[in-house]
């Protein structure tokens, strides 16, 4: 039987595995493999609390790009007085998508769904496609392998080793299981976006310590507006950008004119960046290297703040907390850990002067974001591709390589026959590539491109 492999059931490996069941020929086998044994969850669906919100309207957040209301009407169904702009809590985003899969799976007439927990060892191509090895040692062939893995765990920064040595580090904030070492201790989080707000907002539920949020540069999430305004469109901004001279400068200075213009206009700054999202692929794509190091050097976090914006309920609860003290953010950096009253003392020097302080906490837990550099990553598999040469990680650490049709470029910039990959790590090549409109887009695209290959397949 035709096999294809996908290797994770977050969102881009479910909803593949979904839009692969609606358009494949009839006597293909779909293989969803998931080492937490969760499917249809991922990172970021996988929280159980009510607290934690999407950071985007529901009537943005459908799934299937041929169904755009499905997931409003999924939470009419279970919530009263949901509208397309809502913000309803992520774990209903799971079983949104765990819902989705199951339907698709009981119309998919003679094509097959089969689901393991288990985790990839190794990939390796063979005359027929590749062969799969599990952890188990377990051998699976498959003709197409879809990775769609998404985000691994941050990369310690400098100074932590003391910590770490001392029980006080946690490197992953969703780690199961772990808390402060004593309730009511003060704690240390390092960084100071989308992360860091979830993990301060939890804290501030549960622990009466003060949270300090430490990050290089102090900025702090930014929100959507509760209702939209009635401006639907602005014309003219990407047309303009994508014909100066692909800078980082030059792009800067146009977004901040054109900010102006639109402002004077009654036209929210949130409106000008939702017009250039559909060109920024295009706007990456021009930049040379060394422009793309500038931009990730001085302008990506100024961008990141203002393109990922949180739910206006979950800003109002972070504004409150720093109103009242509970969340204190300091913008600067780490100079030393060495043992304190509370367990760390942590020498801090604030942005803009020589100036160092110290704070005394029981816990610093890594809220940096998640590492996408797979040059360091140690996961089993990625290590095994990276070795052998079959992927080829992006020299600015934003992902790994693919060409327009997604399918993996190795070492030597050779696309596969056999490999594809979907997910966020498609930023290296395209930016806008992140989030669910993106996402959707890019996953029925390789599940088409891949049942007509199973079907051009059938018909030889």
């Amino acid at each position: 039987m035709k096999t294809l492999v996908i290797i994770g059931a977050g969102f881009s490996g479910t909803v593949t595995a979904i839009q692969f069941l609606k358009h494949s020929p009839p006597g293909v086998r779909v293989i969803l493999i998931n080492r937490s044994g969760t499917m249809a969850r991922g990172l970021a669906y996988g929280t159980n609390s009510s607290e934690h919100l999407l950071n985007v309207p529901v009537g943005n957040m459908t799934a299937l790009v041929d169904e755009p209301e499905s997931f409003l009407r999924f939470c009419q169904r279970r919530l009263s007085g949901v509208l397309a702009s809502s913000f309803v809590p992520r774990k209903l985003y799971g079983d949104y998508l765990a819902s989705m899969l199951d339907v698709a799976e009981r119309s998919a007439g003679d094509v097959l769904l089969q689901r393991l927990s288990t985790e990839v060892r190794s990939l390796r191509p063979n005359e027929n496609g590749a062969v799969v090895e599990l952890e188990s040692g377990k051998v699976l062939n498959a003709d197409q392998v879809v990775l769609a893995f998404g985000h691994f765990a941050p990369l310690d920064p400098l100074n932590v080793v003391p910590a770490i040595l001392a029980g006080r580090y946690q490197q992953d904030p969703w780690e199961r299981n772990r808390a402060p070492a004593e309730i009511g201790r003060p704690v240390l989080l390092l960084g100071a976006g989308l992360t860091a707000l979830d993990v301060a907002l939890g804290f501030n539920q549960t622990n009466p310590g003060p949270i300090y949020m430490l990050s290089r540069r102090g900025l702090l999430p930014l929100a959507h507006r509760p209702h939209r305004s009635g401006i639907t469109s602005v014309v003219g901004i990407s047309e303009q950008l994508l014909s100066m001279l692909p800078t980082a400068s030059n792009y800067l200075r146009e977004i901040r004119r054109q900010v102006k213009v639109a402002a004077n206009d009654g036209v929210d700054w949130r409106d000008l960046l939702a017009a250039l999202r559909p060109a920024t692929p295009a706007l990456w794509a021009r930049l040379p290297e060394i422009e793309r190091r500038r931009f990730l050097r001085h302008l990506q976090p100024y961008w990141d703040v203002h393109r990922h914006r949180v739910a206006p309920e979950t800003y109002k609860r972070f504004q409150d907390a720093l109103a009242s003290g509970r969340i204190k953010p300091i913008a600067g950096r780490i100079k030393a850990m060495d043992p304190g009253a509370e367990g760390m003392r942590v020498s801090i020097q604030r942005r803009g002067g020589g100036r160092v302080e110290q704070i005394d906490v029981a816990q610093v837990i890594n809220c940096t974001g998640p590492n996408s550099n797979l040059l360091r990553v140690n996961d089993p598999l990625i290590v095994q591709l990276r070795d052998e040469g079959l992927l080829q990680p992006d020299p600015h650490g934003l992902g790994l390589c693919v060409d327009e049709r997604l399918a993996v470029k190795s070492a030597a910039g050779v696309a596969s026959s056999w490999l594809s990959y979907v997910g966020p790590m498609l930023k290296a090549d395209f930016w806008e590539a992140t989030a669910v409109p993106e996402l959707r887009q890019s996953a029925k695209a390789l599940a088409c491109r891949l049942a007509e290959g199973f079907r051009f397949q059938s018909r030889r």
